[in-house]
């Protein structure tokens, strides 16, 4: 009788719901390297590019079509799941409105599995064999992916004057009013202008962009050593349930399993 062929080697026993890695964290940047848990379907306004150094990554779309590589690339405001991770991975958040974003939105990723894998596919070959551990090391990762990723880009449009203002406005405006009703006239447009514009500039709505502006800065009081509480209350939100909603939502985990878990990198000071 032949023996069972052994089955194909995965992340080894790895089902801790934990994240038990470094997050590289700062104004623009945020990044994740270590160990890649399952997640909750979930969906952000960012790029997420997504890079294993050791075994293949499940990933699955909102069809339920699944995908296993060891790079990929899911755009902004696409409903995914991470449904086998890895040891080792590098998980990079690349805001859509910034220059590099709208080029990368020139690639046009669909919003299926197989997408993702195709586009992460050139990373495999990019010279990445260790995970950072000081912040000059993710920043040269970063741009090395980046560059890797825009070899094929097109060239970004050129951001409408009145989104570029509220792009600028926003990260500083959590506190007030931020309503379209209330936004678009310190613009200059109207709320239905305005709206259309934002997402078809940005390529999602402004009501998640919002939402990610203030999970950041949660993010910001949580890595500082700040209670659920305290974090969801400086960020906005009613109370730490309501952060818990939007953090799973946007990132298909609770913070908890971040906050007091990951390791934090912050950039150094000037």
């Amino acid at each position: 009788m032949t023996p069972p062929r052994p089955a194909r080697a995965r992340v080894p026993s790895f089902r801790e719901d934990r994240w038990l890695g470094r997050v590289f964290f700062g104004p623009r940047r945020l990044m994740y390297v270590g160990p890649l848990a399952p997640t909750d379907p979930h969906a952000h306004p960012t790029f997420q590019v997504l890079l294993s150094l050791d075994a293949p990554v499940r990933l699955r779309d909102a069809r339920q079509q699944e995908v296993e590589c060891q790079a990929a690339v899911v755009p902004p405001d696409a409903e995914h799941a991470i449904v086998e991770g890895a040891l080792a991975t590098v998980l990079l958040h690349v805001p859509a409105e910034d220059l590099v974003g709208r080029r990368l939105a020139t690639l046009g990723i669909g919003a299926d599995a197989a997408a993702w894998g195709a586009a992460g596919e050139r990373l495999r070959a990019c010279g990445i064999d260790r995970l950072p551990v000081r912040w000059a090391e993710a920043e040269a990762q970063t741009q090395l992916l980046l560059r890797e990723l825009q070899a094929e880009a097109g060239v970004a449009k050129p951001t409408h004057p009145a989104v570029k203002k509220l792009l600028r406005l926003l990260p500083e405006s959590l506190e007030e009013d931020v309503r379209l009703a209330t936004l678009a006239p310190r613009v200059g447009l109207s709320v239905g202008r305005l709206s259309h514009l934002f997402s078809a500039q940005v390529g999602f709505p402004l009501r998640p962009y919002i939402l990610w502006l203030r999970l950041h800065r949660a993010a910001e009081h949580l890595q500082q050593g700040a209670s659920l509480t305290e974090a969801a209350h400086a960020a906005g939100f009613t109370d730490s349930a309501h952060l818990n909603h939007a953090f799973r939502r946007t990132f298909g985990l609770k913070p908890s399993e971040i906050a007091g878990v990951v390791e934090w990198v912050r950039p150094p000071s000037r």
